[in-house]
């Protein structure tokens, strides 16, 4: 079952033209915002962006803490708090191979409608994953999970449970799936043309990333002790 502390932290987002998910983690009692890099694409870095909420979007002034060169990452951070303090460590220890893990989004701008009992905030759809390998690309680190993923998924948080541990830690950020070329064929003889077949191959970026770019410029909105 995925818990409060996930899922009040997770949103739809609207940056530019870019729809996608958003999430926040707390670092040295600091909020933050995490989202992959590539929704933030035609975003001009100035002007507000956009988040769902009471069947509306709002408005939100943020900064930019930090944009990876090595990974699908971004990290923001606004004047306010976006959600509750509940627990969700931000770390991949203990992360295992071939460990069940969960990722939560907005697929296709699909949500679920939960009033209250989510502040107002549409439900993210949730889906379940396995650890297929660990991979380095661009020195940045690359878990491959096997699962179906969609777009509006990017940016979305990777969870998982340690082992031995009662709550769930976001391990990594959703950045897109591989594809194959395949060709379309007419009466059982390939085309020029071709689709973008989904290989089930999903590419998530570790959350340490993210933690580096809060650790370089740490001035996210400060939370109450």
């Amino acid at each position: 079952m995925i818990t409060t502390n996930v899922i009040h932290r997770v949103f739809q987002i609207l940056a530019g033209e870019e729809i996608g998910t958003c999430f926040t983690i707390d670092h040295d009692n600091r909020q933050y915002i995490v989202t992959a890099k590539h929704v933030l694409k035609s975003w001009d870095g100035n002007s507000k962006i956009q988040l769902y909420y009471s069947e509306k979007w709002h408005s939100i002034g943020v900064s930019v803490i930090g944009m990876s060169n090595s990974a699908d990452i971004a990290v923001l951070s606004t004047s306010f708090q976006l959600s509750p303090t509940f627990s969700m460590p931000a770390t991949s220890k203990d992360l295992c191979y071939g460990q069940d893990v969960f990722f939560l989004g907005f697929p296709y701008g699909f949500s679920g409608d939960v009033g209250s009992l989510n502040r107002g905030f549409p439900m993210p759809l949730v889906k379940k994953a396995i650890v297929s390998c660990f991979h380095k690309e661009n020195d940045a680190e690359v878990f491959l999970l096997d699962g179906h993923n969609n777009p509006g998924f990017s940016g979305g948080p990777v969870i998982f449970k340690p082992t031995n541990s009662p709550e769930f830690s976001v391990a990594a950020v959703i950045s897109g799936y591989r594809y194959i070329d395949n060709p379309i064929q007419a009466g059982g003889s390939d085309t020029p043309l071709t689709y973008q077949y989904n290989t089930g191959i999903i590419v998530s970026y570790s959350i340490g990333e993210a933690t580096r770019l809060i650790e370089q410029n740490p001035i996210g909105l400060s939370l109450a002790v």
